[in-house]
């Protein structure tokens, strides 16, 4: 269960990276796992703002103005840790009835993460080490695939190797 104090929400319960805003987009609430997760302590994250931890800020305002409008938004989100580091997660955001905006996010798989910082790496001498990297990881997923994988995951690991291969 998440450690978040006064918020009862069943869709939460076994969520490990929860958090809940206002509507000017600044955390009311996080837990714990939200801070090991992007480096800082609850008392540094409240107040903060969804964009003071996004990689992408521009991204954010329309976003959340559909999210408040639709009342449930789920996708893929890159959040920056204290070190500016990119973090891929999944995230699924709610506006309960009570007035509560809460998120529950999933960081990405390894492979995912890797496939990621590759993309985004700027500096030239370590664009080549952060590829390397990112295709050991997707190998090593595509080497622990099994039969019930579906084809998705198979075209997405190609995807990714064909992408990686044009930068």
């Amino acid at each position: 269960m998440a450690a978040i104090r006064n918020h009862n929400h069943l869709e939460l319960i076994d969520e490990k990276y929860v958090v809940f805003a206002d509507p000017q987009r600044r955390f009311l609430d996080c837990s714990d796992g939200v801070c090991e997760l992007l480096g800082f302590s609850r008392a540094e994250m409240l107040g903060k703002t969804i964009e003071q931890i996004s990689y992408d800020t521009a991204e954010v305002a329309p976003r959340f103005e559909s999210y408040l409008k639709q009342g449930l938004q789920e996708g893929d989100f890159i959040l920056s840790n204290r070190s500016g580091a990119p973090i891929l997660v999944k995230y699924r955001s709610w506006v309960f009835s009570d007035g509560c905006l809460a998120a529950a996010w999933q960081p990405a798989e390894a492979w995912e993460q890797r496939y990621v910082e590759a993309l985004l790496e700027l500096r030239l001498d370590q664009l080549k080490v952060k590829i390397a990297i990112a295709l050991k990881a997707i190998q090593q997923r595509q080497a622990a695939l099994t039969a019930n994988d579906g084809l998705e995951i198979h075209q997405k690991l190609r995807d990714a190797i064909s992408n990686l291969r044009c930068l």
